[in-house]
């Protein structure tokens, strides 16, 4: 079956998500909020999702009240992406530049660098891979993972979705390295569009594609709650393979 580079990433992430697993979706998040969705219609009937903006799936009121149940440890899973994405996984949501006199000035870290540390699971995701959005080092760390900056906590990056590529924190340094790539492309090409080296050694596994039944429900009853949220994305990204 064909399917669009969206719904190869929304089918791909659900596979990362546990039945009876409470997972949180945050701002302008459409890939990550479709993947919570999937699960939940799928192999995890059992998971508690929370997508901000979707009201059948938001219980809190305002900001505050969400950012309060994360801090208390709560939520299993969370979302978050970067302009710059770097070999630890910190994540720059403020500058392109010098921050006192920045080429670009981003919209800023939110609530993320505490999510990151008190959400139990952190999947990061960027929707396009190039060298320039994943270097060796930010031009500004808004939120971070890497253990030189912070103490142990709650949470701990799982991995980094790509429509190219999985990216995983090694066992012992907790740099990224190339996990898997997706049908089409080669870890060379990988490697070519990322600014730091991704440690690959030997063949690297393909991500699975995704399935007639992931595909017929991701069309169906997925696309027709994102449609509340996410209307222009649903249009452009889902059922247009």
């Amino acid at each position: 079956m064909k399917y669009s580079t969206e719904e190869f990433m929304i089918c791909a992430l659900a596979r990362e998500l546990h039945d009876g697993e409470t997972i949180a979706v945050g701002n302008s998040s459409p890939v990550p909020a479709a993947a919570a969705l999937l699960a939940k219609e799928t192999h995890a009937p059992r998971a508690q999702t929370y997508i901000m903006g979707y009201e059948r799936e938001w219980p809190f009121e305002g900001t505050k009240e969400f950012f309060d149940y994360i801090q208390r440890g709560l939520v299993d899973v969370f979302f978050l992406s970067g302009a710059q994405i770097d070999c630890w996984g910190n994540i720059n949501l403020h500058v392109i530049g010098d921050y006192a006199r920045p080429k670009v000035r981003l919209p800023g870290g939110a609530g993320s660098s505490m999510v990151y540390y008190r959400c139990k699971r952190i999947f990061l995701f960027k929707t396009d891979h190039h060298a320039k959005g994943f270097p060796e080092r930010l031009d500004f760390v808004s939120s971070s993972a890497s253990p030189d900056f912070r103490q142990e906590g709650a949470g701990r990056l799982e991995a980094v979705y790509t429509p190219l590529a999985v990216l995983r924190p090694a066992p012992l340094t907790r740099r990224l390295q190339l996990s898997a790539i997706a049908p089409g492309t080669t870890a060379e090409e990988v490697q070519g569009k990322t600014g730091f080296d991704l440690g690959i050694e030997g063949d690297v596994p393909r991500i699975e594609a995704p399935s007639p039944q992931q595909l017929d429900v991701l069309r169906s009853k997925v696309k027709a709650a994102l449609q509340e949220i996410y209307p222009a994305f649903v249009k452009g990204g889902i059922g247009n393979g």
